[in-house]
């Protein structure tokens, strides 16, 4: 009877510790790497990492936008995607965007920034149709496809 009370302890206290213990980084992401990723993103939550001979990738939510950072081996930041809804454009872009598709949604938005510029992969949608537009940082806009939706 002993030995099943002692056995039910250590089985509760190894799962306890288990439950509590701090994550493995993982061990292929350097120093460098997570010194510009704590950097830049204090605020990350559920990070996972991915990563290559050249670059690391980390996937991540900073409130409710889902990031994609991509760091080079020497801690460069070399890309950000964020994906968010219409809250989150730039105003400019905002403004066009409804002036020119009056009347549709802004179903979805995947932003690509680089150290030389950013651009906005923009999902729009109406009741027949669904349309991709790119956007610069300074609001010029190109529709790159119109799609019949599928989902009716």
């Amino acid at each position: 009877m002993k030995l099943l009370i002692l056995a039910a302890a250590l089985s509760l206290g190894l799962t306890t510790m288990a439950a509590t213990s701090t994550p493995v980084i993982n061990p292929t992401v350097n120093e460098k790497v997570l010194k510009t990723f704590h950097l830049v993103f204090a605020d990350a939550q559920n990070v996972q990492w991915s990563s290559t001979k050249e670059y690391n990738e980390a996937s991540f939510n900073s409130g409710m936008i889902k990031t994609r950072a991509i760091i080079d081996n020497n801690g460069k930041l070399i890309r950000t995607i964020r994906y968010y809804g219409e809250s989150h454009l730039p105003s400019n872009i905002l403004y066009k965007i409804r002036k020119k598709y009056e009347g549709k949604e802004i179903y979805g938005v995947a932003e690509v920034a680089t150290e030389s510029d950013t651009n906005y992969f923009i999902t729009i949608r109406d009741a027949k149709n669904i349309y991709k537009v790119t956007a610069d940082n300074s609001g010029s806009l190109t529709q790159t496809d119109k799609l019949i939706r599928a989902d009716l």
